[in-house]
């Protein structure tokens, strides 16, 4: 897995570094896409990432970006970062 940060993190709440950490730290021990996926998923039950990040997967990626302050259903235009595998 190759994790790649393409843009800086608008950090509007505290909460935010400490589940973008927390995400990258769980994502990292990830080595092919099922665990991913896995990862993912238990990491978005247990905190607060769909509050303040929307992410996806591509056909040999993840993605993710940041919802925006001023309405949380919009997002910003680019992404957060990407895991290539």
């Amino acid at each position: 897995m190759n994790v790649t940060f393409e843009h800086t993190t608008v950090v509007y709440d505290d909460k935010i570094a400490e589940v973008l950490v927390g995400f990258v730290n769980h994502i990292l021990i990830a080595y092919n896409e099922e665990t991913l996926r896995r990862l993912v998923a238990d990491y978005a039950e247990k905190s607060t990432l769909d509050q303040y990040f929307v992410y996806g997967f591509g056909s040999h990626h993840f993605w993710l970006s940041q919802k925006k302050i001023t309405d949380p259903e919009k997002v910003f235009n680019y992404r957060i970062l990407i895991v290539k595998f």
